[in-house]
């Protein structure tokens, strides 16, 4: 992925609720927790409910899964504001990313607006109780991912430079059982800067928390010697994918299917649309594409047989559900681009569906 698809303006959202919790005030009773399950129950009558700081709307009665949180971009891509869902409400917080774990128990706070920085430290808030308890980690970081056992949080760690660029040095894991980060020195020593800061050669969970994945050299995704690397939680690569293409580090969605058996990588053309590659965990195989020229990203997998993807219609955004070949859409969440004299006004790039079962 190259700096070209910063134009596509896919930008992520931050939160900006300052001093407030992103959970409920009040102690929540044994009855009635504050957690997303209650939440989500709260909204079911109003299959579409309105996002905050956008036009948008979400299709909350669309099936097995439920939007937990988004973040929207601003000021020509400078940065992110982050929306926590509040029952039928999306609430702004201090954070340009508010990530919700898989069952809806934990929040993964990012501080600070700026898009382009990487944070020495991270909130990490029970919605159970209500605490939020900040932990200070070994280096700086960015690019936060649940695994999906909704209890161990990746991020994508850093060196500082004195140009202000960044250099990769592996990543960090968090368990929310003891909140300890582990750091760990991995892949090569890539350099980010600007608009690459967060996005190129970032970490993902490779299907579980035992494995992750980066991209691993700097060949164009959609040459036959991209690579991405697989490696084990003490750094060491344990496999390479080849030629499939590269994990869409834009929209920052899991890579793996929920059983593990397939991951999602995207190839984009000068015009930046994208094709959807599924690759065959086991034997590297690609084993469907599909792409059209208002497809513009993989947003992460719905279950085993769907994925969503980001499509621009004209002015409008849509994320939908598709199949495997793209097919039998369903809308999940419509949103119309409303331009100013510079750029849109603050509009959905990332977008945090969970499962709640």
């Amino acid at each position: 992925m190259t700096i070209r698809v910063l134009i596509a303006g896919f930008v992520a959202v931050a939160l900006t609720m300052t001093g407030v919790q992103p959970a409920s005030a009040k102690e929540p009773s044994a009855k009635e927790p504050s957690t997303l399950v209650g939440s989500v129950r709260a909204a079911e009558s109003k299959p579409w409910i309105k996002l905050a700081g956008t036009s948008g709307k979400v299709n909350d009665e669309a099936g097995k899964l439920r939007l937990a949180s988004y973040s929207l971009v601003f000021d020509a891509g400078q940065g992110h504001y982050g929306y926590l869902r509040e029952g039928e409400k999306f609430v702004k917080t201090p954070y340009r990313a508010a990530l919700v774990a898989p069952g809806g128990r934990w929040v993964a706070g990012i501080p600070d607006y700026r898009l382009w920085t990487a944070q020495k430290k991270i909130d990490l808030i029970d919605r159970r109780t209500g605490r939020k308890h900040t932990v200070r980690l070994p280096a700086p970081v960015t690019s936060p991912e649940w695994a999906p056992d909704g209890r161990t949080l990746l991020l994508t760690a850093y060196d500082k430079r004195r140009d202000g660029s960044l250099t990769i040095i592996g990543f960090i894991t968090l368990n929310v059982a003891d909140r300890v980060p582990r750091l760990v020195e991995a892949g090569p020593r890539h350099i980010v800067s600007d608009w690459s800061i967060g996005r190129e050669f970032r970490f993902f969970f490779a299907g579980g928390s035992a494995r992750v994945l980066a991209r691993h050299n700097e060949a164009d995704d959609s040459s036959p010697k991209s690579r991405i690397a697989v490696y084990d939680l003490r750094g060491k690569p344990r496999r390479y994918y080849t030629g499939v293409g590269a994990p869409d580090e834009w929209s920052a969605a899991q890579v793996f299917s929920p059983s593990g058996r397939l991951l999602a990588t995207v190839v984009r053309d000068d015009d930046l649309r994208a094709e959807i590659r599924i690759v065959e965990a086991a034997t590297g195989k690609v084993v469907h594409r599909f792409g059209g020229k208002d497809v513009r990203a993989f947003m992460g997998w719905y279950d085993d047989a769907h994925v969503i993807v980001q499509r621009e219609r004209g002015r409008t955004q849509l994320f939908q559900r598709v199949d495997l070949s793209g097919g039998a859409a369903l809308d999940l969440i419509r949103e119309k681009l409303v331009a100013n004299p510079a750029e849109y006004e603050p509009h959905l790039e990332r977008v945090n569906f969970v499962r709640l079962d």
